[in-house]
């Protein structure tokens, strides 16, 4: 039995990476403001998103009031001291039609760019199937705007501060035992099944070991090695021969077994990360008895050739999709994100892992948006997925985004039943970090 993480911005917020949407736009309309604002007067400034013209070099501002005396901190703040100007001397417009409906809209996270993306799409095949056009220089606008943002998102992410800190927590997470509580009633024979396969398997290294005159308890830090609990367990379930029996004898006794014996065979982190938080959490190397830790960046990473990231939209079971499929114009699927996925081999890799046995999902910082539907229906409701944690934000004492997760989950869903199996209940999940 297996275990696929998704990891998505949430994680990097744990670790106090300044990634959310708002940081990001609030960082542009900063520095525009360190462009064109010093305090007490404006100056004319144009790059790819805006133009912005006022008469003469400067222009003076003598009714400043205090909230303004900081400088321009966010969109918001800049519309607001443009409007206390009120001269048609001053000129300001979008160059970037994209990041104007950005700008103008109340957005929370990545995903809602992503939708808003998909959301202009669609505008756009509507209103060329009502006007029955194929001339369609906003669709080339559309995408050459997204391109813009796109980039100027890699720009920001490779330049703010990170730290190579883990947090212990985090990784007890990452690493820990299957438990029959989190498993899915369908499936709790195959657990049983996976700790009979650990105890063959720790049986095996022992005498291996044995015969190099080594312990376990050498080669493994672990309490329940040193005091020889483990090994008494090995012992007495593989003197039971007959493995019907020994089964059985094990799912008597499963809340009292070492935790050791039903931790996950292999680990996948699947990132939609574009930065490389999550390669921390990955052992510098593997020992025969410990899972087994990879890493797909799904989306790409960042300043990467080789995996350019992907930043789009994944939501090919929208009724709208097939509508644009049957368009037949490739500038509708620029950024369609299954398309970008064909470019390196992680796709692929994450479906081979999934085929290849059981696993689990753990759900570390990604909403389950929208976006990336197609991909998270696939792992969802694939017959290996024995179930699903989310590990949520607490917002305070009393409030958390648990019940926001399960619902963008249920999203991902074709069939609810299934979704209602294997969705663990809040009882059993936690916080991601309390940090």
């Amino acid at each position: 039995m297996n275990r696929i993480i998704l990891v998505g911005n949430g994680f990097d917020k744990a670790h106090g990476m300044a990634t959310t949407y708002q940081e990001f736009m609030d960082d542009y309309w900063k520095s525009v403001g360190n462009e064109i604002f010093d305090g007490s007067s404006f100056k004319s400034y144009q790059d790819e998103f805006i133009y912005f013209k006022i008469p003469g070099e400067r222009y003076n501002l003598t009714f400043i009031l205090p909230e303004y005396s900081s400088g321009i901190t966010s969109y918001s703040k800049f519309k607001s001291l443009l409007d206390s100007c009120n001269t048609p001397s001053i000129e300001f417009v979008f160059l970037n039609k994209f990041f104007e409906r950005l700008s103008e809209t109340s957005l929370n996270n990545w995903v809602d760019v992503e939708n808003e993306y998909y959301a202009a799409l669609v505008e756009i095949l509507k209103s060329h199937e009502r006007n029955n056009s194929n001339e369609i220089p906003s669709l080339e606008k559309l995408n050459n705007d997204f391109t813009a943002v796109r980039r100027l998102l890699e720009e920001y992410l490779s330049k703010i501060e990170k730290t190579n800190a883990k947090i212990l927590s985090v990784q007890d997470k990452i690493l820990a035992p299957l438990r029959a509580q989190d498993i899915a009633h369908s499936h709790k024979m195959g657990l049983t099944k996976h700790i009979q396969q650990r105890i063959d398997k720790i049986d095996v290294e022992q005498k291996r070991l044995a015969k190099q005159n080594t312990e376990l308890s050498d080669i493994y830090d672990i309490e329940d090695f040193r005091n020889g609990n483990i090994q008494k367990w090995v012992s007495e379930l593989r003197a039971i021969e007959e493995r019907g029996n020994r089964r059985q004898q094990i799912r008597k006794c499963m809340d009292m077994l070492p935790s050791f014996l039903s931790l996950p065979e292999e680990i996948l982190l699947l990132t939609f990360n574009y930065t490389d938080t999550v390669e921390r959490y990955i052992p510098a190397s593997s020992q025969a008895l410990l899972p087994h830790v990879e890493c797909i960046y799904i989306h790409g990473r960042l300043k990467d050739k080789s995996n350019p990231i992907i930043f789009g939209y994944g939501d090919e079971l929208d009724t709208n999709y097939k509508a644009i499929e049957d368009r037949n114009d490739n500038r509708y699927l620029e950024y369609i994100k299954s398309t970008g996925y064909h470019r390196t081999d992680g796709y692929r890799r994450l479906l081979e892992f999934a085929e290849s046995g059981y696993f689990q999902i753990f759900i570390m910082g990604h909403s389950c948006g929208n976006s990336d539907r197609t991909l998270l229906n696939t792992l969802f409701e694939h017959s290996n997925c024995m179930s699903i944690k989310p590990f949520y934000h607490q917002i305070s004492n009393e409030k958390d985004n648990y019940s926001d997760i399960v619902r963008n989950i249920s999203r991902n869903f074709k069939d609810k039943q299934l979704m209602r199996e294997r969705v663990v209940n809040q009882t059993y999940c936690e916080p991601l970090s309390k940090n």
